[in-house]
């Protein structure tokens, strides 16, 4: 791997684990905010079989605060994560159609998770949201515009 793609790669690393870090921190918040419990600590919910208790919290659940009321971290945690794996994709499937049908794979997975999360009423989760649908869209919209590309000049 050169320079070229190292470096980015590496920074893309690191700002996910700072961004996970802080989304973890943020999301954290859940713990005193029992008002948001019911709505908030859904994978609680489903472990504990619907009783959620200050003591039984589970660390996912702070993502899900997180990304409802504070999407900022959590955007650029998927942001580089979604680099990161492009990049590994890029690195071991050449390029054609099978990288550009990994892309389109990636970006139906992100409309999915966009599509799961619509109904929320939280502008951080509507951000969040978006976010997937700009990026999934992008992604599709590569892998269209690359193999067109290959096709007309094959």
């Amino acid at each position: 791997m050169s320079y070229k793609r190292t470096i980015p790669f590496g920074l893309a690393i690191i700002f996910f684990c700072i961004a996970t870090f802080a989304s973890w921190y943020e999301g954290s918040e859940l713990v005193d905010n029992s008002f948001e419990w019911k709505h908030t600590a859904v994978i609680t919910s489903w472990l504990n079989d619907g009783e959620v208790e200050r003591g039984n919290i589970s660390q996912l659940d702070y993502y899900v605060y997180s990304i409802k009321f504070k999407p900022i971290f959590p955007v650029i945690m998927m942001l580089s994560f979604i680099y990161m794996v492009f990049e590994i994709s890029r690195k071991f499937l050449q390029p054609g159609i099978k990288l550009n049908i990994f892309m389109s794979i990636l970006g139906v997975i992100l409309l999915t998770g966009a599509g799961l999360i619509s109904g929320s009423p939280t502008s951080g989760a509507n951000v969040f949201m978006m976010s997937q649908v700009l990026v999934g869209t992008l992604l599709i919209a590569l892998a269209v515009f690359l193999q067109f590309r290959k096709v007309q000049i094959d």
